[in-house]
């Protein structure tokens, strides 16, 4: 059996589409397909379904698959193995959320490279993660998104506790005493539909449910911050982000009072990478993070 061809069949079952196959493998989406019936020949099966619109593999090609990624995650292991005897590092492609990454993660990796020389870390700070992680483009993710799939290893970091926020002068400005006064004053938003504030507006007994007729949208926590403090309007983020600025004084915390839903910011990676002790010395490490 070509290993090659078999390595563009697993890639193949897990991007679930010629053309992402192609671009990953850099080849043409011919070049695939000719690997594909070449080891379907080979065979004398059928892993592929044919005349199907969407992408789906045959019962021989499931197991096929299966066995692939045990032969696959031994081919990595050894791959690792031999890079150590030659002293190179080894990878580990992480993704996070942008703020987490920008606020906590970065801050905190300078004794895991000063420990381990031998493992070098790529940085991808985004807020579509999981099918990156998903597709093998990345190793690891740290998400505040719930991801529950049988192939996925759920390590809990933190619970995510949020903040209303806004500069003394924008509450003196637009007398906030109450949460009903936010009615009439100008919302931070990573959409219009009001998603990212569902946590807070969870929260609200019925008879205290606002509606916000002005929102901003600004896709990013650190715009909000900052649009708070330059007296915008009212933000709603994760409060390990604005602790300095609530300490200062600069930024205000409205209706601490409230009992606001937390998220829960996990660690996410394939569980037949758990074992790899590159992954293990990584995650013990950031397990030790705090949210000051």
């Amino acid at each position: 059996m070509d290993l090659n061809k078999l390595n563009t069949f697993y890639v193949l079952a897990q991007m679930k589409s010629y053309s992402k196959c192609a671009k990953k493998r850099f080849v043409t989406q011919s070049a695939v397909s000719h690997a594909i019936k070449t080891l379907e020949e080979s065979l004398n099966l059928t892993l592929v379904e044919k005349n199907r619109k969407t992408f789906a593999l045959t019962s021989e090609g499931k197991i096929l698959f299966k066995s692939c990624q045990k032969i696959f995650y031994e081919v990595e292991k050894t791959q690792d193995l031999l890079m150590k005897t030659k002293k190179y590092p080894e990878l580990i492609r992480m993704g996070s959320t942008v703020e987490f990454g920008v606020s906590v993660l970065l801050k905190g990796m300078e004794f895991f490279f000063e420990n381990h020389p031998d493992i070098h870390v790529d940085f991808t700070l985004s807020h579509s993660l999981i099918q990156p992680l998903l597709d093998d483009e990345l190793d690891v993710i740290i998400d505040c998104k719930p991801h529950v799939r049988p192939d996925l290893e759920t390590i809990v970091l933190f619970r995510e506790e949020y903040a209303v926020i806004a500069s003394p002068r924008y509450v003196k400005k637009n007398k906030i005493t109450k949460v009903e006064d936010l009615t009439r004053c100008n919302i931070f938003s990573q959409d219009h539909e009001l998603a990212w504030w569902r946590n807070f507006i969870h929260a609200l007994p019925l008879e205290k449910q606002v509606i916000f007729d002005r929102v901003t949208r600004i896709n990013h926590v650190r715009g909000m911050i900052n649009a708070a403090l330059s007296n915008m309007g009212v933000g709603f983020v994760p409060r390990y982000t604005v602790l300095r600025e609530l300490e200062e004084g600069s930024l205000v915390e409205l209706f601490p009072e409230l009992d606001i839903l937390n998220d829960h910011i996990n660690i996410y990676l394939k569980r037949r990478n758990l074992a790899l002790a590159k992954f293990q010395h990584l995650i013990a490490h950031i397990k030790e993070f705090r949210l000051q």
